[in-house]
């Protein structure tokens, strides 16, 4: 019986080498509103003058509140809608921004049946406008879980679900405007060419590429519950292309209440969303060609088995990338935060951004990011807070050194003489 062993001999040179890279800095959070002034789902947008948060406060009526950085600080909280605002903690307001324009979309009951409702700022969130009617004035349908996004002219195009009067029927509808939102051209359906019919209770996503238009929802065939993409490539006039985003199908008897949100990413679109089709309820993205509507990879951030993760957002710069989502692995809902600097292979495990020193649930987290700083909110649920949280990236060197291996292979045998044959596994004879 003969065995053949390998051993390697390495000779290593270490050589100085400097790594540039960029480092995340967190500030602590600041309360922008708390207890009876504060509730849920706060969003932020970012105005010339820095960002502005709006949220649901939980009043009778309720009313929609708003803080806008005031070059030092944030100041006092204000309404900017004070009837009519559904009471859902799921289907709150959205925010958009693009210089002093700020549009905020949200599902009002001061109709007859429910209706999607737009208010408009041209001074950064100072003065809103009245409300401007969305939808289609139809009392044979019912509309809410509005989403908006604004075009290159400053114009907004505006996403809702549709239904009838007994919530069957759902249709995602896009809306646009050409008048910087005084008026809107009427709904088109842009979820008629996917099989089955759009998750009732999912809010959908808009994502903007010069003229064309992507909308992003989770549709429901029997309980198979998967993300698609439609596309539009004549300013969201009509949507003829359809793509289903998931590896595998996610079946589910209920409502995840949770849609993909996406941004452009050079000739993609970077996607995240929350899947289950794993068994895990992670949130996961993917990359998807704007041409042919494909995907190149789907992969999970940073799953936790027996843990639900869910309501992901992200913002993008180049091969900078931040993604934020709600998460229970230590049993409580937080919020957590996986980054990079270099594409998509650097992103981050989750880390927790929230002040751990006050226990109760966070909720909800919302990120922008610009000029290296990124901006971020969340709700503190026991305390009816809003809070905020700014980081700055920083660039850094550090002085590392490369070891290169000069190996020398000899194969011995099992009394220690040199051998010929290579080494690949035990070999008896």
């Amino acid at each position: 019986m003969k065995k053949i062993i390998l051993a390697t001999i390495l000779t290593l040179i270490c050589t100085p080498f400097i790594l540039i890279g960029q480092q995340l800095n967190l500030e602590s959070s600041i309360t922008i509103s708390s207890g009876s002034d504060g509730f849920g789902r706060p969003r932020i947008a970012l105005t010339n003058n820095g960002p502005i948060i709006i949220w649901r406060k939980d009043s009778t009526p309720k009313v929609i509140r708003a803080s806008k950085w005031n070059g030092s600080s944030f100041g006092q909280p204000y309404d900017i809608c004070s009837s009519g605002v559904l009471p859902s903690s799921w289907d709150g307001p959205e925010i958009a921004a693009k210089g002093d324009t700020v549009y905020v979309v949200f599902t009002s009951t001061a109709t007859s049946q429910s209706s999607i409702m737009l208010i408009k700022s041209f001074d950064g969130g100072t003065n809103f406008s009245d409300t401007i009617r969305v939808s289609a004035n139809n009392p044979s349908h019912k509309f809410r879980m509005g989403n908006i996004k604004i075009d290159k002219n400053g114009n907004p195009i505006i996403n809702y679900m549709q239904y009838l009067l007994n919530w069957t029927e759902p249709k995602q509808m896009v809306n646009k405007s050409t008048d910087h939102g005084n008026s809107f051209l009427g709904g088109i359906d842009a979820s008629f060419s996917a099989p089955g019919e759009p998750c009732d209770c999912c809010k959908a996503s808009l994502v903007l590429d010069n003229n064309d238009i992507y909308l992003l929802f989770r549709n429901n065939i029997n309980n198979e519950r998967n993300s698609y993409l439609s596309k539009s490539v004549d300013g969201g006039l009509s949507f003829t292309q359809v793509s289903d985003l998931d590896d595998y199908d996610w079946i589910v008897s209920g409502c995840p209440a949770t849609g993909p949100l996406g941004v452009v990413n050079g000739d993609s679109i970077l996607i995240v969303r929350r899947s289950g089709s794993t068994g895990n309820n992670e949130i996961v993205y993917n990359n998807i060609d704007k041409l042919d509507l494909n995907y190149s990879y789907t992969r999970n951030i940073d799953p936790i088995a027996g843990k639900i993760q869910d309501y992901p957002d992200l913002a993008i710069n180049g091969d900078t990338i931040f993604i934020v989502w709600k998460d229970n692995r230590n049993n409580t809902p937080d919020c957590f935060l996986s980054y990079s600097t270099t594409g998509v292979e650097g992103l981050s495990l989750g880390t927790n951004f929230t002040d751990t020193t006050v226990t109760g649930p966070k909720l909800n987290p919302d990120i922008e990011f610009k000029n290296n700083i990124v901006h971020i909110v969340y709700n503190h649920n026991s305390l009816n807070s809003i809070e905020y949280v700014k980081g700055s990236l920083a660039t850094i060197s550090t002085i590392n050194e490369i070891k290169i291996d000069r190996k020398r292979t000899i194969n011995f045998d099992i009394l220690g003489r040199k051998s010929k044959k290579p080494f690949n596994k035990l070999i008896f004879k």
